[in-house]
């Protein structure tokens, strides 16, 4: 089946009938911000070259496409009256300066090199950004979702299944209910991980003054720092154990599995608390 690709020129609050399309592109603004809303199926959102806004896909899932322009606002949406949503297959492609929302109920998105932030709403899919930038802010009830390569903070939170950060500089905000946070060369001043039902690892450096906030209910926290850390740390824990590679002089013992200590200087503050489970502290080798 062949590949259209939609656009037209877009008319204030007005959608672009597919049988007016002239044009390849939609252009664009600095400052406009562009929303894709009430699509299911699979979304992929790619940044190009180009200060325009293209959509491509099967002919029939284009052709059920509308583009809207409010004010600075252009909305990608099914050209439905009725609001129903479509099951679709699309690639949308933006401006890397652009600023990005996403919203669906059945939906596998996955965006690609946009750098004016990104905020995804998801009843059900899987969500994967590469290379972003700006506020990233994140939300699924069940599906997974994996940050690879992000400047500024990120939140993300999915209320059944992992949460991967990998190579993100930023203030993190991660929570799930059921699943593992995996945090890997995570750089943060503060940082806020939440599981009920799973596991955490981090491996990343802290930050002078920065805070650092673990709490896991049934499951294990490894952390992997480097060997000069700097940390007053404080841990709890009700059914488990702490090990660790680095020396522990205890500060404070309340009894129990409740304990303080501090890592070189105690410059960045660190609580890990795991009702039922391990706390482990690895030294990372090298820099």
């Amino acid at each position: 089946m062949g590949t259209l690709l939609m656009a037209g020129w877009l008319l204030a609050g007005a959608a672009v009938p597919a049988a007016s399309v002239a044009d390849t592109t939609v252009e664009l603004r600095r400052g406009d911000r562009v929303v894709v809303e009430r699509f299911t199926g699979e979304l992929s959102v790619e940044s190009w070259s180009r200060s325009s806004l293209s959509v491509a896909g099967d002919a029939d899932d284009v052709r059920g496409v509308a583009v809207t322009r409010s004010g600075s606002e252009v909305t990608v949406r099914p050209d439905d009256r009725k609001a129903r949503t479509n099951d679709v297959e699309l690639v949308v492609r933006v401006p890397a300066w652009v600023r990005l929302e996403v919203s669906g109920r059945e939906l596998d998105v996955s965006v690609a090199g946009v750098e004016g932030g990104v905020a995804v709403r998801n009843v059900s899919g899987d969500v994967r950004m590469d290379r972003v930038a700006g506020e990233i802010a994140i939300s699924t009830v069940e599906g997974e979702i994996g940050v690879y390569g992000a400047r500024g903070p990120v939140t993300a939170h999915s209320r059944g299944d992992d949460v991967t950060l990998s190579d993100v500089t930023g203030d993190v905000d991660v929570g799930t209910g059921d699943g593992d946070l995996r945090l890997e060369n995570v750089t943060a001043s503060n940082l806020r991980a939440e599981t009920l039902d799973g596991d955490v690892y981090f491996n990343g450096a802290l930050a002078p003054s920065g805070t650092y906030w673990i709490s896991v209910h049934d499951g294990d926290a490894t952390l992997i720092l480097p060997g000069d850390t700097d940390a007053h740390v404080s841990v709890s824990t009700f059914d488990g154990e702490l090990t660790s590679d680095f020396p522990v002089t205890l500060r404070r013992y309340q009894g129990g599995g409740v304990f303080d200590f501090t890592l070189g200087e105690g410059s960045a503050q660190l609580e890990v608390k795991v009702f039922d489970g391990e706390i482990r502290f690895r030294r990372r080798e090298g820099r």
